[in-house]
């Protein structure tokens, strides 16, 4: 009869085990201790975060989108909702869709706009600016603007004049991912997509790095045009004799360099408006750097997924006490598992030793 006992209360034990494991993975619980197990992986922290995501969430995101007049971003956001079975109004969908030349007239547009001016206004404005700067015009530019106000006592952005400097000390148009890096950085400051925490250190960096006597004293001798937007033979001419390494002085390889490269990464796999996002996060090159892991696993729809996600995209935050409990859950789960093996393997023992006896 104790025999029976055991080997029920044995039985009992296991179809428990089986029955909590199978629970467990049929819940959302399975998801969490994905998370739990990759807790420190960006994309994992994403993973799990847009999964929890309500269909309404995406809605909500898509409308935003498509008010902001960001096709790009509402497809990419159609794409992520899809990825976690959420379904979306057909007609919400249509609304994303545009053709070829529509698509194709807006960017050009933009993109033209944005290499004339230098203003980042749309995602597509953003190429047309770092084109400029990537054959030199846009930084020459910039330091034109600035360096007006600078010599005149005028207010000027001392960052954008800091970072169009050091592009034109290192720039050799065509080559190079470090000049690509000082004009997202540049950019973003003057689309006012940087972080207080980027913004402040790289106003400190690039005070160090620029010598503004230097600067002025290279200015006075020179004839800058007075145009807001002055012409780039013009702008050329005007700083032809300007040594810029003697002007942009310092280590470029120190944490500036660092922060133009995690930039130029980001752009490569996930786009330039993912950069910008990213530039607007990151409060130093730490969580720069983390955001750049997330771009590598989520390519061109990580700009979409900072977009309705944000810092929360890299951030444990309030979900760190759910990866701790489900830790300690199946941390439970597995002692109780060996346990019961081990308390079925001794009673089996017993068993058979006893029969061994008898016979």
């Amino acid at each position: 009869m104790f025999r029976i006992v055991c080997l029920g209360r044995r039985a009992i034990g296991g179809v428990v085990l089986i029955a909590t494991l199978v629970a467990f993975f049929s819940s959302n619980q399975f998801a969490a201790l994905e998370l739990a197990v990759n807790f420190w992986d960006p994309f994992a922290i994403s993973q799990y975060r847009l999964g929890r995501l309500s269909t309404d969430d995406y809605e909500a995101s898509i409308e935003q989108a498509l008010k902001d007049g960001d096709i790009s971003e509402a497809q990419s956001l159609v794409v992520l909702a899809h990825d976690n079975r959420r379904e979306l109004p057909a007609d919400l969908v249509e609304r994303t869709k545009e053709s070829r030349f529509e698509f194709g007239l807006r960017n050009s547009k933009d993109f033209l706009e944005g290499a004339i001016t230098g203003e980042v206004t749309t995602s597509a404005s953003i190429g047309g600016v770092l084109a400029a700067d990537y054959v030199g015009v846009g930084d020459v530019r910039d330091a034109v603007i600035q360096g007006n106000h600078l010599i005149q006592g005028k207010d000027y952005n001392k960052l954008t004049l800091g970072l169009s400097l050091l592009g034109l000390a290192t720039n050799v148009p065509g080559t190079g991912a470090i000049d690509m890096g000082f004009s997202l950085l540049k950019n973003a400051n003057k689309a006012g997509k940087l972080s207080g925490g980027l913004l402040k250190r790289l106003g400190d960096i690039s005070a160090r790095l620029v010598d503004l006597e230097g600067l002025k004293r290279g200015l006075s001798r020179t004839s800058l045009p007075t145009l807001k937007v002055p012409s780039a033979s013009a702008a050329r001419e005007a700083l032809s004799e300007i040594d810029w390494h003697r002007v942009a002085k310092g280590d470029f390889s120190g944490e500036v360099g660092f922060l133009a490269s995690s930039a130029t990464e980001i752009a490569s796999t996930g786009g330039i408006q993912a950069t910008f996002r990213a530039l607007e996060y990151a409060d130093d090159a730490k969580e720069l750097s983390r955001f750049r892991s997330l771009a590598r696993r989520m390519g061109e729809k990580t700009s979409a997924v900072l977009k309705v996600l944000g810092k929360g995209a890299i951030k444990l935050g309030e979900l760190v006490y759910l990866v701790v409990s489900i830790l300690i859950a199946a941390i439970g789960w597995l002692a109780g598992a060996l346990w019961f093996v081990f308390s079925l393997v001794r009673t089996s023992s017993s068993l058979v030793k006893r029969k061994e006896a008898i016979t």
